[in-house]
């Protein structure tokens, strides 16, 4: 008989106990190599799946890591958000929590408090940095999408943000002309290539939406996921290249994420000027889908 290993499905970034991003996580997570962590998250069958390595003696920070369909990845703002709340409910953990825990990328910060008699869990950014975009690829890219360049919203220059791995961000004229939207993945993919960009963050500001402040959806063909239902990490920049236009010392928004997808969520923002640069958490409930077991075959 086959080992057995435990993992759950948390949806992050939900709204109101329901939606959010459907991701893997798996607990205590044995040393095995890359090949046999990848095998585990193809099993699993989600977008995302986090590795979590508890504290020891040797090694005193958490340790997470991050695999899609296409491979491992530097970081995952869902993932976290999933990963931790995975944690509390494992552990029974209670009350107000800082920690750092250890990524590919860095170490990370992330904050788990009250937030209305609800768990919220907040992952702190690594320093966001922005590029301009070259004209070719702006003309390009409405294009890919399935859009006419007209339909771009004039007042929102595309721009390329990085928490630690590039992504276009897109303004969009109108909800429908983004709910609309088709692209073509392949030459979205070679587009994203070229840039070295792991996808594109297309948004609209919704100022008749009571509820969000925005809506998004997040193209991520590079990593082997068309349509991820909700990406924090891209929102995470968007928060923070706002801020940069408006000029103020902080800002907080939500972000529609997943409705397409029959998964809709939300991702809250928090982001202030600090020394020059951009201090940006992102953040949200989460809730456990289910446990599974897998059989392993190693």
């Amino acid at each position: 008989m086959m080992p057995v290993m435990k993992a759950y499905k948390v949806a992050a970034f939900t709204k109101a106990d329901s939606g959010g991003s459907p991701t893997g996580v798996v607990l205590n997570t044995p040393e095995f190599p890359d090949e046999q962590l990848q095998f585990i998250a193809d099993q699993i069958g989600l977008s995302h799946t986090a590795f979590v390595t508890e504290p020891t003696a040797e090694s005193p920070l958490l340790r997470i890591r991050f695999f899609c369909p296409a491979g491992e990845i530097l970081n995952c703002g869902h993932g976290t958000i999933a990963a931790h709340y995975a944690r509390i409910k494992h552990f029974n953990l209670q009350g107000k929590q800082v920690l750092c825990q250890q990524a590919k990328n860095g170490i990370q910060q992330v904050e788990i408090v009250d937030q209305n008699n609800r768990v919220a869990l907040f992952l702190k950014q690594d320093p966001i940095q922005f590029s301009t975009v070259d004209l070719a690829t702006v003309l390009r890219l409405p294009e890919i999408l399935g859009i006419n360049q007209d339909e771009l919203d004039g007042n929102l220059p595309v721009v390329m943000a990085s928490p630690g791995s590039n992504r276009f961000l897109i303004g969009i004229s109108s909800l429908s002309i983004l709910n609309q939207m088709n692209p073509d993945f392949d030459q979205l993919k070679i587009l994203c290539q070229q840039n070295h960009a792991i996808g594109c963050f297309a948004y609209y500001l919704d100022p008749l939406n009571p509820t969000a402040d925005m809506t998004a959806r997040m193209f991520a063909p590079v990593i082997g996921i068309n349509e991820d239902v909700i990406n924090g990490n891209s929102s995470g920049c968007l928060g923070a290249y706002l801020l940069q236009l408006s000029g103020q010392h902080s800002l907080e928004i939500r972000i529609r994420q997943g409705h397409l997808l029959h998964q809709e969520g939300m991702v809250h923002v928090k982001v202030k000027r600090t020394d020059g640069h951009f201090e940006t958490f992102i953040g949200g409930e989460a809730k456990i889908i289910e446990e599974i077991s897998l059989a392993i075959p190693f």
